[in-house]
């Protein structure tokens, strides 16, 4: 009976023991099964999905706002007309559209908005009052003749178009406009805004008299252009001029044209045109943008670029940055207008930034930077009274101007040539070159009446300064009541003298009332000099020579200085990659002795691959990655302890080589003999660029199995244990 009792005990200690291997391993499993879910989440969340909260979409009616799709822009748009029924509505474009044709808009105080959405296409006409179209794109190929050729057609009061882009590749030889608001003298459309926009127009009527224009108002009253980027390339075409000269009318292509907009303010706009063909033409001409016909306005802080590389140097060009036309007062300031073109010739051609026709009057031209390279005739600003009287202020502008200068008298280069009626130009200053030789015959000027118009000629001409290849600061043919004072040239000429003389007046009988006087001429070498060389900064610029008073001297005396002959002979350059096979060591006769330092340092260090080219490693101590990952195993799983993962059955933790000196070329080899026989099959690239998440999740995979069989190895030793107990219980009875 004790020896039933000791068995009993035993069995009861063993079911104990067994239950606690078997809770533990089924505790174990979970939360591998845990650790490898948590792996797979961080790694791969492509895997496993999260469900996430959809916004819900919008009403297609919500308040007053309404957005348009495919399904219901019918129902809106009838037959292409938003009618008066949806007066005071939003309508929010909520997709891409195509091939919609022409829309409409009649109803008032509506708002238009494509928040993204491209419409291809698809074009607008505005024939209602206080409309915004806002945040829409609109991008064209097509001919539209139902909307005048435009891509925005504006016919009413109080239109307002904010961040609204327009692409327009025009087809060839059809009427197109980027934005085309009209209206008539007699009732003038009023209150237009055109802000934050992008017009991009590319036009084609190189074969017909059609307009093609990124811009066009014509008869719209207090307009505000503000902030935009107008871009166009353009044919060169005829100006069609009329009885009483050139107007809107007469231009058949323009980046922007204005006419009949009286109060129009045109601020802070970025304007670049270029030649995109030249057909053939009698006087083959591009303006940038033209204004005519439209009192009290203000062009200010605008960007001008316009360009023409395809008209050749030796033929004749006619360009136009800004183009006034018949108007009264007009402030025309803080401007950057640029125009270079490779085409000109002698007497013919121009690329004027600014140019003026009358009859006009109040015209301010002031504090803008101008600049214009051609190789024909040239002029900054160029004014003329020939269709009728002109009065203009041109001050404080910055010019600069190249052409071709010569005797005839439209071979001219001028910052300003004024055929004005009055004119006053104060104190600008003006650069002006000849792409040739300069004669004193030839006709370049700073300031200028060179070619002769009709009546009488006031000018008021003082403090002007001219940077010039010629001989005069000014030169007119004729003058009334007229003062030219204190201008000075300032000459590149070698050949021109300093002194009075930089006014030009040819036939004195010319002039009536004549004042003039100290009209200077400088050389540029003195006028730079007297300007920036300024030594003691004193009232009469006085400059004398340094004296040495201490008498320094630039001698050294080197005889006393010690030489240092412990320097180390080397039988090659130590300096130069590859001279010797021993390139990196401090000295050929220590090399070994070096390797063998580096190679104890590497031992002592943890025996790292790193080291120098004693070759510790062997081939034999190479571990594959199916070697890896056993131990890595059986690290984790036998005793429960965690080993320092190795690599080639190294410690991972191991330093780097200490020595200072460059590895040699042997150690290099030894290295990268080392790297090859680690790329063995076992050991493929393919196998090593596996994430160590994948990799980690493999491992745990197979971790788990081994816990779940010994369950049911436990359990029949379990049963069979018991039987065997029974079975000796029975015997004993």
């Amino acid at each position: 009976m004790k020896g039933i009792r000791y068995d009993v005990k035993l069995f009861t200690l063993l079911m104990v023991i067994c239950f606690i291997i078997s809770l533990s391993s089924v505790s174990a499993a979970d939360l591998n099964e845990t650790n490898s879910t948590i792996k797979l989440d961080v790694e791969d969340v492509s895997i496993l999905t999260v469900d996430e909260e959809i916004p819900d979409q919008p009403d297609l009616v919500v308040n007053d706002t309404i957005y348009i799709d495919s399904d219901n822009i019918d129902d809106y748009f009838t037959n292409g007309v938003l009618t008066s029924r949806f007066n005071d509505k939003t309508l929010i474009f909520n997709q891409n559209f195509e091939n919609l044709g022409k829309l409409s808009i009649r109803a008032n105080n509506v708002t238009i908005k494509g928040i993204g959405y491209d419409l291809k296409n698809t074009v607008f006409q505005v024939d209602a009052r206080d409309v915004t179209l806002s945040d829409l794109y609109l991008e064209l190929d097509s001919a539209f003749p139902e909307n005048d050729g435009a891509a925005i057609e504006i016919l009413s009061d109080n239109v307002y178009l904010n961040n609204v882009n327009i692409n327009y590749i025009v087809p060839k030889n059809v009427e197109a406009y980027g934005i085309y608001a009209m209206s008539d003298p007699e009732n003038p459309l009023r209150n237009l805004k055109i802000k934050n926009s992008l017009i991009n127009f590319e036009g084609h009527n190189d074969d017909v008299n059609v307009y093609n224009c990124a811009v066009k108002l014509l008869d719209c009253k207090d307009s505000l252009v503000e902030n935009n980027t107008f871009i166009s390339a353009l044919p060169l075409k005829d100006i069609i001029f009329g009885a009483d000269g050139a107007e809107l009318a007469s231009d058949l292509v323009l980046t922007v044209g204005i006419e009949g907009c009286n109060n129009i303010s045109f601020i802070g706009n970025h304007l670049f045109s270029e030649v995109n063909k030249r057909p053939e033409n009698l006087y083959p001409s591009l303006d940038c943008m033209l204004i005519s016909k439209s009192d009290n306005s203000l062009i200010c802080n605008n960007s001008i670029f316009m360009t023409d590389f395809l008209t050749y140097p030796g033929i004749d060009n006619y360009l136009y940055g800004l183009d006034i036309y018949n108007l009264n007062n007009i402030t025309v300031c803080h401007n950057n207008i640029s125009i270079i073109t490779t085409g000109g010739k002698l007497a013919a051609g121009t690329a004027y930034p600014i140019q003026i026709t009358g009859p006009i009057s109040e015209v301010n031209i002031t504090e803008n930077d101008l600049y214009s390279f051609s190789n024909g005739p040239n002029i900054g600003i160029y004014s003329q009274n020939f269709y009728g009287a002109t009065s203009l202020s041109i001050t404080k502008n910055r010019i600069n101007v190249t052409g071709l200068a010569g005797t005839h008298e439209w071979a001219l280069v001028a910052g300003i040539e004024s055929q004005d009626t009055c004119s006053t130009i104060l104190n600008n200053i003006i650069e002006v070159h000849s792409v040739g030789d300069v004669s004193i015959d030839d006709n370049i000027y700073g300031i200028s009446y060179r070619q002769s118009t009709n009546g009488d000629h006031q000018y008021d001409i003082e403090n002007n300064t001219v940077f010039s290849d010629g001989y005069y600061a000014v030169n007119l043919l004729s003058s009334v009541n007229s003062k030219v004072i204190n201008n000075l040239l300032v000459s590149y000429n070698s050949k021109v003298n300093s002194g009075n003389g930089g006014f030009r007046y040819w036939d004195v009988n010319s002039h009536r009332g004549l004042e003039f006087y100290n009209n200077q001429i400088m050389r540029a070498f003195d006028y730079f000099a007297l300007n920036n060389n300024n030594v003691d900064n004193g009232d009469r610029n006085d400059y004398s020579t340094p004296k040495n008073d201490k008498g320094i001297k630039n001698e050294i005396d080197g005889s006393k200085l010690p030489g240092d002959n412990k320097d180390k002979k080397y039988p090659f350059n130590p300096l130069i990659p590859g001279n010797s096979k021993d390139y990196g060591t401090n000295d050929q006769t220590q090399t070994g002795d070096d390797n063998k330092d580096d190679s104890s340092s590497d031992s002592e260090g943890g025996n790292s691959q790193q080291g120098s080219s004693s070759g510790n490693s062997t081939k034999d101590n190479v571990m594959s990655l199916k070697d890896y990952l056993i131990n890595f195993i059986n690290s984790n799983t036998e005793g429960g302890s965690v080993n320092t993962t190795s690599y080639n059955g190294q410690n991972a933790n191991v330093q780097s080589n200490q020595s200072d000196a460059t590895p040699s070329a042997e150690g290099a080899e030894s290295a990268a003999s080392q790297s090859k026989s680690s790329m063995s099959p076992d050991s493929s690239a393919a196998g090593e660029s596996e994430s160590v998440s994948k990799k980690a999740y493999e491992i745990d995979e197979k971790y788990e199995e081994k816990f779940i069989p010994s369950i049911f190895f436990i359990i029949p030793v379990l049963i069979l244990l018991f039987i065997g107990v029974r079975r000796k219980k029975s015997n004993l009875d």
